[in-house]
């Protein structure tokens, strides 16, 4: 029974050649920031360390034995034609980007959608709630899917706008979570990934690799009250005063648009409302007389 397991595992000269390469997988380490993280991943990179063997981990098999049924399913049950399974995409201009995608929905809502399909026990951590599950793994993942839309944009030669994630938690059948791709936030990941592979080129360990949090859905932002937030109240303040004069009220307009969360639909306090829209437009309304 033990040789099931070695159709999961790379050989060492697969091992060896994917040393070379970024692949989405390492893309949401590196999106971490976490310098313990990256520091194990460099380690992997530059054969300080061997890659672990990751049929020893059970949630791990589990995501990989799950997959064909994961999309078989959602296949058969939405009608999606899922086309390039296992598909591994390089890139011309990034030599170092590599990915091997779980397929491509090629009748997304009239358009290309990448997927991934995924495995959770779907229990939350310590710290919470059952709620906070799902919102987890999107933040987890989504930078693997902007990374393979990436790619399989300059696969097809056109640009893929949305990804999908195939989620079967627990013993439940799968949960589709669509991620809107996001292209600034592509170029930011690109840039961490160049920084790192510079690193693994030169031997040099990797210091202040500086991260940014993954676009918030529309779906998962909220309402902020700033009424506390003293910054906000005196931008707030000086942005009504001077309204009727363009260069200081840009100046004060552009300091509260920084104070926005980036998961906020909107923020308000102190006769502000600043409003988010699903594109991260931001747009300041005055809704009350200050006193």
């Amino acid at each position: 029974m033990h040789d099931y397991f070695n159709k999961f595992k790379f050989s060492d000269k697969e091992l060896e050649f994917r040393k070379k390469f970024i692949s989405g997988s390492d893309m949401n380490r590196l999106a971490t920031g976490d310098e313990n993280i990256v520091y194990s991943l460099w380690e992997e990179k530059t054969g300080r360390s061997e890659n672990k063997d990751l049929t020893d981990i059970f949630p791990v098999m589990m995501g990989l034995v799950t997959e064909p049924l994961n999309l078989a399913w959602i296949s058969r049950k939405y009608g999606y034609e899922i086309d390039l399974y296992q598909k591994v995409l390089t890139s011309e201009k990034h030599k170092f980007m590599r990915c091997t995608l779980d397929g491509a929905i090629m009748n997304y809502d009239d358009q290309i959608a990448v997927i991934d399909a995924k495995y959770t026990d779907g229990r939350p951590k310590a710290d919470e709630s059952w709620s906070d599950v799902i919102p987890r793994l999107l933040k987890t993942y989504t930078p693997q899917i902007n990374w393979n839309a990436y790619l399989l944009s300059q696969h097809l030669g056109k640009t893929v706008r949305k990804g999908v994630l195939s989620i079967i938690r627990s013993g439940n059948e799968p949960i589709l979570e669509e991620i809107t791709i996001d292209p600034q936030y592509q170029r930011e990941l690109i840039d961490i990934a160049t920084y790192f592979h510079g690193c693994v080129e030169l031997d040099t360990p990797p210091e202040d690799i500086v991260t940014s949090e993954p676009p918030i859905p529309p779906e998962l932002r909220k309402p902020y009250d700033m009424a506390s937030n003293e910054d906000f109240k005196h931008f707030a303040l000086n942005f009504i005063q001077t309204k009727g004069a363009a260069v200081a009220n840009k100046e004060y307009e552009a300091k509260l648009k920084k104070l926005v969360p980036k998961d906020a639909l909107n923020c308000f306090g102190h006769g502000i409302n600043i409003k988010v829209s699903k594109n991260f437009r931001k747009t300041i309304e005055i809704i009350e007389e200050t006193k």
